[in-house]
């Protein structure tokens, strides 16, 4: 099953060493070894299968979803149906059942009494319970050592992030009067030239001004990928046809800052170079029932390698997991002639 989660080994470790440990201890009640046996598979079977659900459906559906109510009621369920399964089997096993219960009291009077209520019934029912919360317990244990040691590793990873950004700071204001400089150096009549610096320097002043929070307005962002697509364009020559969709659009969501520029950027750098035909990028931004969408599409000469195609795409997709976890898609189609990418955020 996939919701198991890569775990099989566990429980038929666990259910093998139960049942060896398990049917030592039925033989001292009942010597008959094939009905040792098989009472034994009954409540080895009954108890891990309550195990494996607890663990891997309820915990993952319910608890961690912080639907506790939901959680506590299949719990519930999930102990009486498995114990209750225990006492049916285990009476049959015995030549007995339920609708049995009368005669077989007045029959053995408090022996009877004593060994259904108290080993089979409460025992049962405990058992089940005893083992799938145990399960319980140490699986919520884990996950909780592997949040922290994740956190931990965040935190670590920051910290290095933040000191090679103090390392490799530029003073602004110093960035930004250079610039001013060649801005005047650049002669009144190349209107071009000037335009392309002033977008440039809008560009940099929202990476060092804007970006110093975890969510941006998608506006902003997408002013400052409007702005990349221009520079792009102007290094290109008549050979290539650049479209983009959707920008003006889109609007009044937050978005984690630079998550769309290395896909935008994979286009232009593995865009095809034909020189006897069309070299094509297509970008799209579309925004549908709370789900934000950019597919960016660009013709490539070659098929991508083993890793996909361009920079930052096993980057992005950690990011992904870290920012929009399971809220997120990222599909990439790659054939001879062309790469496309498909980003998929709810927001």
């Amino acid at each position: 099953m996939r919701w198991i989660s890569g775990r099989p080994f566990h429980y038929i470790v666990f259910g093998l060493v139960f049942f060896i440990f398990w049917f030592l201890f039925k033989v001292g009640g009942m010597p008959v070894i094939p009905k040792a046996l098989l009472s034994t598979a009954i409540d080895v079977a009954a108890d891990t299968i309550a195990l494996v659900l607890t663990v891997e459906l309820l915990l993952p559906r319910w608890v961690y979803r912080k639907k506790y109510s939901y959680f506590f009621m299949g719990y519930a369920a999930l102990i009486f149906l498995a114990g209750s399964a225990i006492i049916i089997s285990q009476l049959r096993l015995l030549g007995s059942s339920l609708a049995s219960y009368h005669q077989n009291v007045a029959r053995s009077q408090q022996h009877y009494f004593y060994w259904f209520w108290a080993d089979l019934v409460f025992g049962s029912y405990f058992m089940v319970f005893f083992i799938s919360a145990a399960g319980a317990a140490v699986r919520l244990a884990i996950d909780r050592m592997r949040a922290l040691n994740k956190m931990e590793n965040l935190q670590k990873e920051a910290a290095l992030s933040e000191l090679e950004l103090l390392k490799n700071q530029i003073n602004p204001h110093f960035l930004f009067n250079a610039l001013n400089t060649v801005y005047y150096k650049i002669d009144r009549t190349n209107t071009e030239g000037r335009e392309t610096l002033m977008r440039f320097s809008g560009m940099l002043r929202y990476q060092l001004y804007e970006c110093d929070k975890a969510f941006v307005e998608v506006e902003k962002e997408l002013y400052f990928i409007r702005s990349y697509i221009e520079l792009q364009k102007g290094r290109l020559n008549t050979n290539y046809q650049v479209s983009c969709e959707g920008l003006e659009e889109i609007k009044g969501f937050a978005i984690s800052p630079f998550l769309l520029l290395p896909l935008i950027e994979n286009c232009f750098k593995h865009v095809s170079g034909y020189p006897d035909k069309e070299n094509r990028i297509a970008i799209r931004f579309t925004r549908n029932t709370g789900a934000f969408c950019l597919c960016a599409y660009n013709t490539a000469a070659k098929p991508p390698g083993p890793s996909g195609s361009g920079i930052g795409l096993e980057n992005i997709k950690k990011r992904l997991q870290l920012v929009y976890p399971g809220r997120h898609e990222l599909i990439t189609t790659a054939t001879s002639g062309s790469f496309e990418v498909i980003l998929k955020l709810e927001c």
